[in-house]
């Protein structure tokens, strides 16, 4: 069974729901809905949708145009981009009204936007950092992404710089093997930290969230799984 097909039952089953809660720290059960049937439009072939949702596929240069996309400004003038921001707005901030503005919920959600749309298949629950963590294919002990390249992951000072380094993690990533609502969730933490809105809690920041998952993914032995 495919990944896909297994998220089809999932979500007929609600687990995808209930799973998906336990581990967002920004975005709102409602938002991380509306980014992933935003997001399977956009990237699944008809087929696939078919088994998920009504809804029609957009266009083929629908996400083509939002991938040449290397700027907020620029993601936020995309087609793309409107279906997703009208969801938000009719949608998720209908039942629960943001707290942040208008303008950070721009910054962020065309940040998600020209990130996500490089993933071009999910595996449910997969934090970005455990994929990146992992062993490459056919090495003994080389993750997917170097220590020092994943230290520069963490260090973005600016959107497009997280847009520009994300992108090339996917790309390692064989831009797959992540679940697309926790990638849009440390997008959107990392966003709320730039903007002075820490967590209390140390082990629910950026940093650690990311690291947390890429060390222990760098600590399996090859064949351990997980």
């Amino acid at each position: 069974m495919s990944e896909t097909e297994q998220l089809a039952e999932q979500e007929e089953s609600g687990e995808t729901e209930s799973s998906v809660e336990r581990y967002r720290y920004v975005l709102t059960h409602q938002e991380a809905h509306e980014l992933r049937h935003w997001w399977q439009r956009l990237t699944l072939d008809p087929p696939a949708l078919k088994r998920i949702t009504g809804a029609p596929a957009y266009p083929r240069g629908v996400r083509a145009a939002l991938r040449r996309c290397d700027t907020v400004e620029s993601v936020m003038l995309t087609e793309a981009f409107r279906h997703l921001w009208q969801g938000l707005e009719d949608r998720a901030w209908q039942k629960t009204p943001p707290r942040a503005s208008r303008a950070q919920r721009i910054d962020t959600w065309a940040a998600i936007a020209g990130i996500a749309c490089e993933l071009r298949s999910e595996t449910f629950d997969a934090p970005l950092g455990k994929r990146l963590g992992e062993k490459r294919p056919n090495t003994a002990d080389t993750p997917r992404i170097s220590d020092l390249r994943f230290q520069q992951l963490l260090d973005c000072h600016t959107p497009e710089e997280l847009i520009r380094r994300f992108r090339r993690a996917l790309k390692l990533a064989d831009n797959a093997g992540v679940s697309t609502v926790r990638l849009a969730d440390v997008v959107a933490l990392w966003h709320r930290e730039r903007n002075g809105q820490y967590r209390p809690e140390a082990n629910q920041r950026f940093a650690f969230v990311m690291s947390d998952a890429y060390f222990k993914a760098r600590a399996l032995k090859p064949g351990a799984g997980g």
